[in-house]
This record gives C-alpha cells, structure tokens and sequence, in this order.
C-alpha cells in the first residue's frame, strides 16, 4: 500500500521549522535566564556595622533584601535591627517586649 501525503506537505514542514525556531528560542532564553540568576549581583558587599556596646548579637536572618539581627543588651530586652547589607544602613528596627 502506497502511503498517502498530506494535502499541503509544504505547509505542514513550514508549521515543524517554525515550531522548531520557536524551542530553540526558548531554550536559549531559559538558559540565559538561568544563567544571570545564579549569576546574581556582580561586585562584593563591603559595609561595617557596629553593634552598640552592651548589645549581643543573638541571630541573623535574611527577609527579602534585608539582613535581620537579633540583638539583646545587658537587661536582657531583644530587638530586630533590619540592615541593608549592601550599604550597611538600618531602615529600621522592632523592638521585642514581654506580655505582662
């Protein structure tokens, strides 16, 4: 048995080679999303933070773009110091107080 052709083959390998392009794009745009997320920030950090005498640091977490440090001082009170660690600079602070 003869096996038929479809009506337009010229069709049908203009719709594989266009779909092929379009992988292959795609691929290369994973990749190279891939790549400059790993890749991350060039260049190093280099900030200085001092922690005010009398205050230990307790823990340090990261929270989105912010550093957080759980200090406590010598009464025992706590406190999250957020810190940017790319300029060493404090937007803020939450200060941890006990229920009575």
């Amino acid at each position: 048995m003869a096996e038929e052709l479809p009506p337009n083959p010229r069709g049908l390998k203009a719709v594989v080679i266009i779909l092929g392009v379009i992988l292959v794009a795609m691929l290369a745009l994973f990749i190279y999303g891939l790549a400059t997320k790993v890749g991350g920030k060039k260049g190093g950090i280099t900030a200085e933070l001092r922690i005010p005498a009398g205050e230990t640091l307790i823990e340090m977490t990261g929270a989105g773009d912010y550093l957080v440090l759980r200090l406590r001082d010598a009464q025992g009170a706590e406190r999250l110091l957020y810190v940017d660690p790319a300029t060493g600079k404090s937007p803020g602070e939450t200060r941890l107080t006990p229920e009575p």
